[in-house]
């Protein structure tokens, strides 16, 4: 595999815009793995890959052995992206880098690091790359947002959700929306709360219109 198809295998799986971000993210991946190579297995990988994947791969000093986590971590904090970004990254150019080896060095690789040889595993012939980290993935049954299903994020479907339709002062949420204007239960109106219909008298007078003399 030369340089070009590797690059835009990277580009592809991983869901680059741009060429300059694959080929960043190769750089970074490979120094990143060359750091868990000792310098004799650095050079039997680097011998089988394009000139500038294995230039990277060669400049890097071995620093011990470290977990897959922290694989994914140097990668996100070099490329400054969020770990799941560094993470899909080491993926597609771990899994390019697997399927550009001879099948000899590759298996060689795998067994000097047994704890990350499935990154470096071919796919099938003809299987779907997988999908980017950062791929809107689709939703699950009942989980959508249609009116069908219910409002983005929602975990009921519409016909479950019980909306606030009124704020908190509305009539519409008493159980007796009436009660202030009900003549026979509350003073609710203007006249009822000054006191001032027919049976307590016309304005001004402390007595119904019954006690005051004529």
């Amino acid at each position: 595999m030369d340089h070009d198809r590797f690059v835009e295998e990277v580009q592809r799986r991983a869901g680059f815009e741009a060429r300059d971000d694959a080929e960043r993210a190769i750089a970074v991946t490979a120094r990143t793995l060359g750091e868990r190579l000792l310098e004799d297995e650095a050079a039997a990988v680097a011998a089988a890959l394009p000139g500038p994947v294995a230039a990277a791969l060669r400049g890097a000093t071995h620093q011990g052995d470290f977990d897959r986590d922290e694989l994914y971590d140097r990668i996100a904090r070099r490329e400054g992206a969020p770990r799941g970004f560094g993470m899909e990254h080491a993926q597609a150019v771990c899994a390019v880098l697997g399927e550009a080896l001879p099948e000899a060095a590759r298996l060689r690789l795998q067994r000097h690091l047994p704890d990350w040889a499935d990154l470096f595993a071919p796919r099938a012939a003809g299987a779907p790359p997988p999908r980017p980290v950062h791929a809107a993935a689709p939703p699950e049954p009942g989980h959508g947002a249609t009116l069908a299903t219910g409002r983005p994020g929602s975990q009921h479907p519409l016909s479950e959700a019980h909306p606030e339709t009124a704020h908190a002062q509305s009539v519409a949420r008493s159980d007796d929306p009436h009660a202030e204007t009900r003549l026979s239960s509350s003073p609710g109106l203007t006249q009822e709360r000054l006191r001032d219909t027919l049976a307590e008298g016309r304005p001004g007078p402390e007595r119904p219109i019954s006690e005051t003399q004529r």
